[in-house]
């Protein structure tokens, strides 16, 4: 059984006006859910080969894993495998693409970006390496969901410069900091994220990119009456390589639109996964963390729903766990008595992601509810596959428990506090 498509897009790609060969390819696939674009390495030896090569084996591992794809949009097979499949695709182009640098010396240093995504009905996988981007527009709002490879991208978030230190033409803006089929092995992002109805998503190359001081151009581009479908895809990708093309046309331009298909549950998953990312924010180790960075510690947590009197954790029970309301109350039961309640943000457990212990409390759901849960092992697993997003979270609650254990000290020696937490109470 082949299950119809959940997605349309567009492509295209254009030399520019400074250079005189495109090194740039990008391929569409609506049934398979695949659009891919990548940018071969300006100034090495054959980067349309790189570019290419890179492609046609990303096609070849998608295609051999078209039943795989079919069963997650069913839901016959876990959403995880998506962005495995997505990472592998990945790893195998640059295996490719390495094989061919180093048999063929006329080749030797080639080597290109890809970034892919997989869409399976609700959900998405991006496989990326390098700094072309992948942009995600849902309700009015535009968000980078890649990471750029770069040099001075990998300064940014390791903390040795600042974002407003990072601009354009700084010297290390543009070397990569990583490239498909430049070594026999790449660290491949991925990032699986859910979708919703009328989403839309841009793929380009940084011959775009590098003039987006703002998302407004893409707005303007994507901004339809409804659904872009067919021709209005199309001109949406023409705009935005015209855009490029006035604003210098410094480099080869590839844009890759994509419309996500319109469905009578969007509204209600827009409200939730809404919902689900205002609750991650109100946790202190979570804020001001952009949508990609946002997505990878959704990626680490997982929904609980809950009825009226469910029990979430009872006192006594080992916990090492991290539980954020997102929708409806729960209450803090210590014995008979009740010591709190927790609304939509509120959250306990924070103290045992570092070392598990015994609940000091109940909690029980208060009516209908759903709870993001993140255990220990997550988080742990979190850092070592994301390690500045981890140390960056680790920091954080270090510093939290830190400023405890100060006021902890100063209420036990008389001095003023502030009134205990649900999330002490817990």
């Amino acid at each position: 059984m082949v299950v119809a498509a959940t997605s349309e897009g567009a492509g295209r790609s254009d030399t520019g006006r400074k250079r005189t060969q495109n090194e740039d390819g990008f391929y569409v696939d609506d049934q398979l859910g695949l659009y891919v674009v990548s940018d071969g390495m300006g100034g090495h030896a054959a980067g349309e080969v790189a570019s290419a090569t890179a492609i046609e084996a990303v096609k070849e591992v998608v295609a051999d894993a078209r039943q795989a794809i079919e069963k997650i949009r069913s839901g016959e097979l876990e959403t995880e495998a998506l962005s495995r499949l997505a990472g592998q695709a990945v790893q195998v182009a640059n295996q490719r693409v390495n094989e061919l640098a180093t048999s063929d010396r006329g080749k030797a240093g080639m080597g290109c970006t890809v970034t892919l995504v997989l869409v399976a009905g609700e959900v998405a996988a991006l496989g990326h390496v390098g700094d072309s981007r992948l942009y995600l527009r849902r309700g009015g709002k535009i968000d980078k969901l890649s990471t750029d490879h770069t040099i001075l991208g990998e300064l940014v978030r390791s903390g040795v410069m600042t974002p407003d230190e990072a601009t354009d033409d700084h010297p290390m803006a543009h070397i990569l900091s990583r490239a498909v089929g430049t070594q026999p092995h790449v660290e491949v992002e991925t990032l699986l994220f859910e979708l919703v109805g009328g989403d839309q998503l841009v793929l380009c190359s940084d011959g775009l990119s590098d003039y987006l001081e703002s998302t407004e151009p893409l707005a303007e581009a994507l901004a339809a009456d409804g659904l872009l479908t067919g021709a209005r895809l199309e001109t949406a990708a023409e705009a935005l390589v015209a855009f490029a093309n006035d604003a210098g046309g410094h480099d080869n331009i590839t844009v890759v639109t994509v419309q996500i298909a319109a469905d009578e549950t969007a509204p209600n998953r827009a409200s939730l996964l809404s919902q689900r990312y205002q609750a991650l924010s109100s946790v202190f180790l979570f804020q001001g963390l952009d949508m990609s960075r946002a997505s990878q510690v959704m990626e680490a947590c997982s929904l609980l729903e809950h009825e009226d009197g469910d029990r979430v954790v009872g006192e006594g029970a080992p916990i090492n766990d991290l539980y954020v309301v997102v929708e409806g109350r729960y209450r803090l039961e210590r014995g008979d008595d009740e010591v709190g309640e927790l609304a939509p943000g509120d959250f306990v457990g924070m103290t045992t992601l570092l070392h598990g212990r015994a609940a000091l409390s109940t909690v029980v759901a208060e009516g209908p509810g759903r709870v993001l849960r993140l255990t220990g092992a997550d988080l742990r697993n979190l850092a070592r596959r994301r390690p500045f997003l981890g140390i960056g979270i680790l920091d954080r609650l270090g510093r939290r428990l830190s400023a405890d254990l100060e006021r902890s000290y100063g209420q036990r020696s008389g001095a003023d506090g502030a009134a205990v937490s649900a999330s002490e109470r817990f």
